[in-house]
């Protein structure tokens, strides 16, 4: 059953230490100073890697890194675990199942601010303003056109204090006046959220690529960007990571494959190739995804780029307003 929403000055940061019981304990870290020479000699070991992602076109560099044999150019033989979704992400690392993972800016923001010793290892998804790469949207016949219109209504993100989460709070307070009590807050993976909504049984639901796609083809509507209330230029919508432990020289690897991913990724005349393998990642057909609209991937990490999800999170009580861009270096 939904759960209404509580006002998150109240109970936003005692959520936010009981999800980072798990969180905290993947521990994520890896240096990301320095540059590596992939060992590409013929017989040559392969560092055997896993990584953990949610199957989502911003976590999606790695399908292309790995399909692309970007990983092996740089001497990582990588193997992908796809998760339900990012509470399950930080776990994988903490039990030994991942050595890397993927992660909302604001999600390593929390656990920096928690000293969880973690560090970046490279850029990972941007958000544009005025690309629709994201949404929250209406269920078919609703009569729901705006964030006003959500008073009183179901809608689903995928957790609590997620960037959809806090990323729709802010669309319903700056587009609609709305406050968290005057909604029902429903949790669910964002796979999972799709057939509800499509059913009706969701008033609306937070989606990215390529559940957005398979939503709109299914009668739902695209009632606003929540996070164009957040970002007003390019910023850093999530970033890679792994444990504290991990060899330099091996993060550094990972970075470049993971870069020379974002780069051939972000031209369009591979945008039909890239479709095709996170359509097969994410099980659905190719002409589910091939024509969505793609996710820009940051070729290089600048930290400014940070910024806006920092200052949200700060805003919402989440993490101290003392915390910097620089801090999640440290």
């Amino acid at each position: 059953m939904p759960m209404r929403t509580s006002s998150p000055s109240q109970s936003a940061r005692p959520r936010a230490a009981l999800g980072l019981l798990c969180l905290l304990g993947a521990l994520l870290g890896v240096p990301t100073a320095g540059s590596a020479t992939a060992n590409t000699q013929r017989g040559a070991q392969l560092d055997n890697v896993t990584i953990a992602i949610i199957a989502v076109d911003p976590a999606a560099q790695i399908m292309y890194a790995k399909d692309r044999g970007l990983f092996r150019q740089q001497g990582i033989d990588a193997e992908i675990k796809i998760v339900a979704d990012g509470t399950q992400t930080v776990p994988a690392l903490l039990s030994g199942q991942a050595q890397f993972t993927g992660l909302p800016t604001a999600a390593l923001a929390q656990l920096k601010s928690n000293n969880a010793p973690v560090k970046l290892v490279a850029a990972g998804a941007l958000f544009r303003p005025g690309l629709p790469t994201s949404g929250v949207f209406a269920a078919p016949g609703k009569r729901i056109n705006r964030a006003r219109d959500l008073v009183g209504k179901r809608v689903s993100v995928d957790f609590r204090n997620s960037i959809a989460h806090i990323g729709l709070l802010r669309w319903l307070d700056r587009r609609g006046g709305v406050s968290p009590e005057e909604f029902e807050l429903s949790t669910l993976p964002f796979a999972q959220s799709v057939a509800p909504l499509l059913r009706g049984d969701l008033d609306a639901a937070v989606l990215p690529e390529p559940q957005a796609t398979v939503a709109l083809r299914g009668g739902a509507r695209r009632i606003g960007v929540p996070f164009d209330s957040v970002c007003t230029q390019d910023c850093l919508l999530t970033v890679f990571i792994a444990r504290s432990n991990v060899d330099p020289d091996l993060a550094a690897r990972f970075r470049n494959a993971v870069q020379a991913a974002a780069v051939w990724a972000n031209q369009k005349r591979n945008q039909v190739a890239s479709a095709r393998i996170l359509a097969r990642y994410a099980s659905l057909k190719p002409t589910q995804v091939v024509n969505m609209t793609r996710t820009p991937y940051a070729t290089r990490l600048r930290l400014v780029q940070a910024k806006p999800w920092i200052d949200l999170y700060a805003e919402y009580d989440l993490i101290p307003d003392a915390f910097t861009p620089a801090d999640l270096l440290k």
